[in-house]
C-alpha cells in the first residue's frame, strides 16, 4: 500500500511514517517513481500485531459489547467483555463497546467495527448475545460483514434480559429522542401543528 494508506493504517501522520520508513523502522520498497510501497505484513508487526489478516487460516477476532443505557450499566459492559475475552481462540485484535439503544443505526463503536473489518483487521466478530449488535438488522450487519471475509460468533444464544424488558429499553430510548427532539422546536406553533396532527390520526384510527 502506498504511504497514505499506510499512514491511515497505522493511524499515524504521512509525516511519521516517511520518517519511520527513513530510519528503517518500518520496511519500505520504492517504485519505479521514486514513491514507496508498505506491505501489510509490515505494518502488523511495527503494531506489535498477529500475522496478517489476509491469510484467511489466521484467527484473529474482534469483540463487540454493548449495553442500552448511557450509565449505570459498566458492570454488564465489563463483563460481557471478561466473558468473551475468556472464551477467546485467537488474537484479540479490539474490544470495541457502545452505549445506547440497539435501535440506533448509527453508533461510535459498531460503525469503528465495520470500518476496521473492511480493512481487514480482524476474521471473526464475536458477541455474547446476538442482539447486541442490533436489535434489528442483524441479518444485513451479518451479511455485510461475511462481504468482508468477516464472520460473527454467538457466545450464547439468550441476553440477560428478558424480552419484555429489552422492548422496554428500546421503547424508552426512543421517548427520550422523541422528547428531545420536540423541546428543540421554537416555535410554539409548529408544536400546535404536530399535536393537532398526532390527534387527527389518533382519532382516525379510532374510527
Amino acid at each position: 500500500m502506498r504511504i497514505g494508506e499506510a499512514a491511515e493504517y497505522l493511524n499515524m501522520s504521512v509525516v511519521g511514517v516517511r520518517k519511520a520508513a527513513a530510519e528503517g523502522r518500518i520496511p519500505s520498497r520504492r517504485t519505479g517513481s521514486g514513491q514507496r510501497i508498505f506491505e501489510r505484513a509490515d505494518l502488523d508487526a511495527y503494531l506489535g500485531r498477529p500475522a496478517a489478516v489476509c491469510n484467511p487460516s489466521v484467527r484473529i477476532e474482534a469483540l463487540y459489547c454493548r449495553v442500552s443505557g448511557s450509565t449505570g450499566q459498566e458492570s454488564s459492559l465489563a463483563n460481557q467483555e471478561t466473558m468473551l475475552r475468556e472464551s477467546a481462540t485467537g488474537a484479540v485484535y479490539r474490544v470495541y463497546k457502545d452505549r445506547g439503544s440497539g435501535l440506533r443505526e448509527r453508533r461510535a463503536g459498531l460503525d469503528r467495527m465495520l470500518d476496521d473489518a473492511a480493512r481487514g483487521r480482524f476474521t471473526v466478530v464475536r458477541v455474547v448475545w446476538r442482539d447486541r449488535l442490533a436489535r434489528f438488522g442483524v441479518v444485513w450487519i451479518e451479511r455485510y460483514l461475511s462481504a468482508v471475509g468477516v464472520t460473527v460468533e454467538v457466545l450464547r444464544e439468550h441476553g440477560e434480559k428478558s424480552l419484555t424488558e429489552e422492548l422496554m429499553d428500546d421503547f424508552m430510548a426512543l421517548l427520550a429522542s422523541f422528547s428531545g427532539r420536540f423541546y428543540r422546536l421554537r416555535s410554539e406553533h409548529n408544536q400546535r401543528r404536530l399535536l393537532d396532527d398526532a390527534r387527527v390520526r389518533l382519532d382516525r384510527d379510532a374510527q
